[in-house]
């Protein structure tokens, strides 16, 4: 008998505590779920989400359907990343009560982050009827119309959203980035400027360095992208932007450094494998280009753009017919696209059809102007057509674009040799020499290009000057020097005695 009297005291207990949850977290008493979803925002709050869910669930068993249960619930599927469950249960929530102030934001936001813009948008619309000229609303719905490209009507939300609050300063950002998409420099400049001094973060400092980069301001693009990082070292876009402004510089060394930053920090993304292979292929890195191609096209399988980039590769390491195979299947790009028709080119080059790889490379270059492999690639093909001048033209500017790189001055040198211009080849070869002074073939072509001119117009000075270089080049390995018998020739009619 007291076991059972002890057993109904402990049920009391249980029921009277039960009952003063309930009435603690229940506003209106007559709605129990309530009751469940107080507790449930609780949980929530103190990152309880499996606890909330189960909470949550507990209500829906309840005979009265509730909205916020299902409100509560969509948020804590968002929480824990299954976005199409929050869709789902925001929706329903939508469907049960529509005067939510709250519901259509929420749900808005979450269309945004599942790329269902034009579901996002309506979403926001029904948000404004419900609470008029909320900031948060208006950038949601700004964002939905950025999403569709419809960026002036983006630009238009975004920038009542700052007037509604003039601290909403992401809505400040987005609106700065929508005019730079407009081609609206001159606002997106003030805006951008204000905030970088007085919110510098990642975000703010590289959306400034990539305006800084489209105006060609490429010294202030780098300091703010530089900014960004500082701010956050993942932030991979600023690295991918710093990448091209170094090769833009033609800044080789810099700008692989930035990309090999990206790796170590395992940025790995597809615009990274892109970017860089892009960048490795203008540096005639083609295998290394190829494999990041590659591990870009696992993301995308389908897509031309990549395709013609591994068929660029494959032209350029000699594989023609997978390059010919690859480009026959293109069938969207035209030469307004850079990697399809830089490609088209370097197969033209390859099969010795010197005119349409011209054009091709010409085309390339309007899209692409910092590829200065382009430019080589214009003047070995002019030379090729005997056309001297449009190659000398071409291998100026490939000098005037490359970082002193010594295969620049040793192609063009060459091909001043071979055309009998040995003066300017003599110039070209000793900048040459100011970046490797002990490069064998430098040398060679210097003695080459002064025997040259000494069997051609004799100067006492080019005699010595080229008997010099000849010295040089058998100090530093004999066997290498390519004109040992034009070296004694110019020894003896200096009258020197050549010991070797």
């Amino acid at each position: 008998m007291f076991d059972g009297l002890k057993k109904i005291i402990e049920a009391v207990k249980v029921l009277s505590k039960n009952l003063d949850m309930y009435e603690k977290d229940c506003v209106v008493q007559a709605m129990p779920s309530v009751a469940f979803v107080n507790r449930a925002k609780k949980c929530i709050e103190n990152g309880e989400f499996k606890l909330a869910e189960k909470i949550l669930e507990e209500a829906m068993e309840l005979p009265q359907e509730d909205a916020l249960v299902y409100k509560y619930l969509g948020i804590v599927c968002e929480k824990t990343g299954r976005l199409t469950e929050a869709i789902v249960s925001y929706k329903k929530s939508a469907n049960l009560n529509t005067q939510d102030k709250d519901i259509w934001r929420l749900l808005g936001f979450a269309l945004i982050n599942a790329n269902l813009a034009e579901e996002a948008e309506e979403a926001f619309e029904n948000a404004n009827k419900m609470t008029s000229l909320n900031t948060d609303v208006y950038a949601g719905w700004g964002m939905a119309l950025m999403k569709q490209k419809r960026y002036e009507e983006a630009l238009d939300k975004f920038l009542t959203s700052v007037k509604i609050n003039k601290y909403n300063f992401m809505a400040l950002l987005m609106a700065a980035i929508m005019e730079v998409r407009l081609g609206k420099y001159n606002d997106a400049e003030a805006k951008l400027t204000f905030l970088t001094g007085v919110n510098s973060n990642d975000a703010n400092n590289y959306e400034y360095a990539n305006l800084k980069y489209l105006r060609e301001d490429y010294d202030n693009a780098i300091f703010y992208a530089k900014k960004s990082i500082e701010h956050n070292k993942f932030m991979l876009p600023a690295y991918l932007l710093l990448g091209k402004l170094y090769a833009i510089k033609k800044m080789k060394k810099e700008c692989l450094e930035e990309y090999h930053k990206a790796f170590e920090l395992k940025l790995f993304a597809p615009n990274l494998y892109f970017d860089y292979a892009v960048t490795m292929q203008m540096f005639g890195e083609y295998n290394i280009s190829k494999e990041n191609f590659e591990r870009t096209l696992d993301f995308d399988k389908t897509s031309e753009e990549i395709l013609s980039g591994i068929a660029l590769c494959n032209a350029g390491m000699e594989e023609i017919d997978e390059a010919e195979k690859i480009l026959e299947g293109i069938k969207t790009l035209d030469d307004t696209n850079y990697l399809y028709t830089k490609a088209l080119g370097i197969l033209s080059y390859k099969k010795r059809d010197w005119k349409s790889a011209t054009e091709k490379f010409k085309k390339a270059l309007e899209v692409v102007k910092f590829d200065n492999s382009l430019n080589l690639f214009l003047a070995h093909s002019y030379e090729n057509m005997q056309d001297n001048e449009n190659a000398k033209s071409y291998y100026e500017q490939a000098l005037l674009n490359s970082q002193n790189e010594t295969y620049v001055y040793k192609d063009y040198s060459n091909f001043l040799i071979n055309i009998g211009a040995y003066e300017s080849a003599q110039r070209k070869l000793r900048r040459a020499l100011n970046e490797d002074e002990n490069d064998l073939e430098i040398l060679n072509l210097l003695f080459f290009a002064g025997y040259k001119l000494v069997k051609e117009n004799y100067s006492e000075y080019n005699l010595k000057e080229t008997i010099s270089v000849g010295k040089k080049i058998l100090a530093l390995n004999e066997e290498k020097f390519l004109y040992k018998t034009e070296y004694t020739e110019l020894a003896n009619l200096s009258g020197f005695k050549d010991e070797n």
